[in-house]
Formats: C-alpha cells, sequence, structure tokens
C-alpha cells in the first residue's frame, strides 16, 4: 500500500468469495470489499461480517476527498479522534468499573460525530435509582407543604374574592388575579421555575409542580409578571378581559375568576354561582377616574362664576 503522498497503483478487484473479476459491485456498508452478485455476499457474510462496519467519517469526506476516504477505509482509520476523544480513551483504558476501552472505541469509531455510549445498568440498579428519584420527590414535596413564613401568612385573603388552597393562595380584583405559593426556607430562585402564556400556567418549586394547566380565563403573558420576595413567590396576572376592557359580547360578571385553572379540585374553586357584590367594589388598576356629575345649578354657578372673573378685565381695558 502506497503512503498518501505517493502514487498509488490500482489494485486488481476480485470478488471476494469466488474471485470472479467481472461485474463487481462494491459493499454499500463498508466500501470495501467486493461481489460479483447477492449470492456470493450471502455465501461470504459469516466471514466478512466481522469487517464489515460503517465508516461515517469517510462517507462524510468521500466526495471532496475520495483518496484520503479509500486510505482510511484500506488502513482501518475509522475516525479522527479529537484530543477530547483521546482523553475519553485513556480515562476508559485506567477506569476500574464502567465501559472498558475497547466499549468506548467501538461506541466512538466510525461516526463523523463520536458520543460517549449510554451508560448501561442493570435491573436492580434502575430499581434503586427509581426509589431514590421518588423518595428526593417526596422530600420536596414535603418540605413545599411546611414552607411558608410571616410573609406568607400574612397574605390578605379578601371573603368571596380569594382562596387558601392549602399548596398556595390567590386573590383577584377586576383587573388582575395574584397567586402566592411558599418557598422552602433557603431555595435558591434559580429551582423556581415558571412559565405563563396567553391560556396556561405552570408552577414548579424545586421540580415538584405546585400549579399547571388552562387558566380559567386569557390573560395579557407580556404585561403579566412573578417574582420572589420573603421566600414567597408572587404571580401578578393581567386578565385579558377585565372591566373597562371586555370581550365582544361579555360584561363585567364574565370577568369573574372562580378559580386559577380549569377543572381545579372542589377547594381550590370558589363556590359561589355568580359574582358577589364584593367584585364590583374591588379595586381596578389602569381604569380612567370618571369626572363627577354636577347638577344643572352648580353648572350655571360655575358658567356666572367665569363670566365674573372675565368681566373686570374686559372692564379695566
Amino acid at each position: 500500500m502506497a503512503a498518501m503522498h505517493e502514487e498509488e497503483v490500482p489494485e486488481a478487484l476480485e470478488c471476494a468469495n469466488c474471485g470472479a473479476t467481472q461485474g463487481l459491485l462494491k459493499c454499500s456498508r463498508c466500501h470495501v470489499a467486493w461481489f460479483c452478485g447477492v449470492k456470493c455476499q450471502k455465501a461470504y457474510w459469516p466471514f466478512h461480517k466481522t469487517q464489515c462496519k460503517r465508516n461515517e467519517f469517510a462517507d462524510a469526506i468521500e466526495e471532496a476527498e475520495p483518496k484520503f476516504a479509500n486510505w482510511m477505509r484500506k488502513h482501518g482509520k475509522q475516525a479522527v479522534l479529537k484530543d477530547d476523544e483521546v482523553e475519553r480513551l485513556e480515562r476508559a483504558g485506567a477506569a476500574a468499573s464502567g465501559p472498558g476501552r475497547q466499549d468506548v472505541m467501538e461506541s466512538m469509531y466510525g461516526r463523523a460525530e463520536p458520543k460517549p455510549a449510554e451508560p448501561r445498568y442493570t435491573a436492580e440498579e434502575r430499581r434503586a435509582m427509581r426509589a431514590a428519584a421518588e423518595t428526593e420527590a417526596a422530600a420536596a414535596r414535603a418540605a413545599l407543604g411546611a414552607a411558608g413564613g410571616a410573609a406568607y401568612a400574612a397574605v390578605e385573603l379578601p371573603p368571596a374574592l380569594s382562596l387558601d388552597c392549602q399548596r398556595y393562595k390567590w386573590r383577584q380584583t377586576q383587573s388582575h388575579v395574584e397567586v402566592f405559593v411558599p418557598l422552602p426556607e433557603g431555595l435558591p430562585a434559580g429551582r423556581v421555575r415558571v412559565r405563563l402564556t396567553t391560556g396556561t400556567i405552570s408552577v414548579e418549586v424545586d421540580e415538584a409542580p405546585v400549579l399547571a394547566g388552562r387558566l380559567w380565563r386569557e390573560i395579557k403573558a407580556e404585561e403579566s409578571t412573578w417574582y420572589v420576595t420573603d421566600g414567597v413567590l408572587e404571580l401578578s396576572l393581567l386578565k385579558r378581559c377585565r372591566r373597562g376592557n371586555y370581550e365582544a359580547g361579555t360584561t363585567n360578571a364574565d370577568t369573574f375568576w372562580k378559580a386559577v385553572v380549569r377543572g381545579a379540585a372542589p377547594h381550590e374553586t370558589l363556590p359561589c354561582e355568580h359574582p358577589p357584590l364584593e367584585y364590583y367594589r374591588a379595586p381596578c388598576e389602569g381604569l380612567e377616574k370618571e369626572p363627577a356629575l354636577r347638577s344643572g345649578r352648580e353648572k350655571q354657578a360655575a358658567l356666572a362664576g367665569g363670566d365674573a372673573a372675565v368681566q373686570p378685565a374686559l372692564a379695566a381695558a
């Protein structure tokens, strides 16, 4: 075999099984062995299968660098490894347990983008990992249930407009819905995940779901927000259909929420059939203050006072 920089003399091709030299076909997987037909390929397969491996790296460069691709196949070079991949092989060779060097080589060679082999666990190890994950999730739920503090206890809940749902509290006005979630003591804010869309909500605390589902009514997600303060996660949701901003065919009664999400449990849903009177007295942010109405006499007095104020200036002129 000539070196890469030398001119290579074409080799005489022949069938790997019978030695025929006419009408040869190349193996579509390894691109190295030649056969005169499918019959010879099947007959020779028990001997050929140990060397027949796909070389994705050579396949990728064959069109642009056919000589280099052929050189790699002829010399059994099935990958060009980077430094980190060489280090991975060295670590596998020195490891006392886990995949060996040969296992790692088989998982890397012949692929244009070699990646570490997937870990292999026994059934007993999988059961142990599953039990550990369940124990950790149960501990997280217990910590969340015991969470709270002075700030969470001080959250005011107006009668008929709010609920304490154990895992969270919520209340509403004619324009907003506010949700309060207690956090375990010392929990980093990065362990809190909140996703808000126009019609859905998802709240997770330390990977434990607290609130998720389709909102009772749509919100303006771009104008809604959430933040963590004093160990409490607070969400402020701006109602899309609210006082002063009604949807077609709706009234102020349709802006009332009975729960945060559709299909909520009974203890998370307000029991009233219709909005209570307290709801119509609740504040509504962003609503312009209406001018006070004046009686006819007050209007006449205002006009008279205005004329009296102007007349002296006219007389002086």
